[in-house]
């Protein structure tokens, strides 16, 4: 018996070696057949407010976006789903990543909106780590987060790494978590102190949900999660196919290796100047343009740069057009930037003024007004001139007709007595 006892305990022995060896060296495996665990960290909370604009406070919409986005995922099955916290409490990075680590996580989302420091910039983006397969893992899922962004119309901020000054991932919740073995991105959905950005998340707490809902589609996708109660089955979904780099994955922080512009058109009626613009970051794309009337001493707002061909493909060239001010020589320089908003300039082009159109309309109608005065007074002291001849002619007409009428006033009078006289005389002569 005792013989049998040992043969069986040395082959399970031998059949249990090779077990925990597969289990040591294919882990994935394992874990492929048990429940994916998710976590969903609500960004900020307690007196920890995030951004605050025009009445929106940032941890009251980050919990909104969470809880709809844990319903949501729960619909799926396989898949167990936490939140770092449903309270409004100020919980610490560390403690997000350790309650991740804890509960064996998947994979952690932390949510997040997002300002700017001059309220210039606007659109959405997926913070990663900087460091093997979690970044990898984390720009995967990212792709997939970045398109359903970009399909409702949001403006594509990036897929981006950020580090500090130790070469360490510069959000602390990143950095926990690679550090406890948690794959983990950090989502900004939108800017709040952004027209561009307003719509998408002010026309009531529907929104907020919304992009919970959209945060957990990307989930179930990049894990090919089913669900029979939204009837879908993500099984057979492509999920981007990331290397997992061999170092640091650093920041982009040079400009665009291309900027450059030309005027192609001057509509001399309305000011309107046709501006063609080429811009191009190899490392990247571009993000934004804007442009300078004054030589580069002052910018418009920045503006989306076209990406006909997916968010993450910028067109080489951009045309577009712009009004500059009449009677006024203009330096036009332009500006384009990449997606870690790092920009570069165009070379000057200077632009001769344009006419305004009124005030070259007023003058015409002055000069109009001037010339037919000249004409008015020309034609008046003309006419003083014929009617002061007529009054000359008629003064001497009348004298020369009183000189001719004294005139034969005076030869009547002869006549008469030179009548008289030889009257007279042939009287005379016949007395005689």
């Amino acid at each position: 018996m005792k013989q049998i006892f040992f043969s069986i305990k040395g082959l399970c022995i031998f059949l249990a070696v090779p077990f925990f060896l597969g289990a040591l060296l294919f882990p994935a495996s394992v874990k492929a057949d048990q429940t994916i665990v998710i976590v969903i960290d609500p960004g900020h909370g307690g007196k920890n407010l995030g951004a605050q604009y025009e009445g929106y406070t940032e941890k009251d919409m980050t919990m909104i976006t969470a809880k709809a986005m844990k319903e949501e995922l729960e619909k799926y099955e396989g898949v167990a789903v936490y939140l770092t916290h449903e309270e409004d409490a100020d919980m610490s990075i560390k403690d997000r990543a350790l309650f991740a680590k804890n509960r064996d996580a998947d994979f952690l989302f932390c949510l997040h909106y997002n300002m700017s420091e001059y309220h210039t910039l606007f659109g959405s983006e997926v913070w990663v780590p900087a460091q093997g397969e979690y970044y990898a893992k984390g720009y995967s899922f990212a792709q997939i987060q970045m398109k359903e962004f970009s399909d409702i119309g949001l403006n594509s901020r990036g897929i981006k790494t950020r580090l500090n000054d130790r070469d360490e991932n510069y959000y602390g919740i990143l950095r926990y978590c690679t550090q406890e073995n948690v794959p983990s991105v950090l989502i900004e959905h939108c800017h709040l102190d952004h027209d561009k950005d307003k719509p998408f998340y002010q026309q009531g707490e529907e929104q907020l949900k919304e992009f919970g809902r959209m945060d957990a589609a990307a989930v179930a996708k990049y894990f090919g999660l089913k669900s029979s109660v939204l009837n879908v089955d993500y099984s057979d979904f492509p999920v981007p196919e990331t290397k997992v780099p061999a170092s640091i994955v650093r920041p982009d922080k040079t400009e665009p290796e291309l900027c450059r512009i030309e005027v192609s058109d001057i509509d001399q009626e309305t000011g309107q100047v046709t501006v063609r613009m080429e811009a191009w970051d190899g490392d990247s794309y571009i993000l934004y343009y804007n442009y300078s009337l004054d030589g580069g001493n002052t910018f418009t707002l920045p503006e989306p740069w076209p990406r006909p061909d997916g968010w993450n493909k910028s067109a080489r060239e951009h045309t577009f057009a712009i009004t500059v001010p009449f009677d006024q020589p203009v330096t036009l320089v332009a500006g384009a930037s990449n997606g870690y908003d790092v920009w570069a300039q165009s070379g000057p082009v200077s632009i001769d003024p344009v006419p305004d159109p009124e005030r070259l309309r007023e003058e015409e109608r002055i000069k109009q007004e001037k010339a037919l005065r000249e004409a008015q007074k020309q034609y008046q002291e003309i006419t003083y001139e014929d009617t002061a001849g007529q009054e000359e002619a008629g003064n001497i007409s009348m004298v020369l007709a009183v000189l001719i009428g004294i005139i034969v006033l005076c030869m009547l009078f002869v006549s008469f007595f030179m009548a008289r006289a030889i009257s007279s005389l042939l009287k005379g002569n016949k007395k005689r």
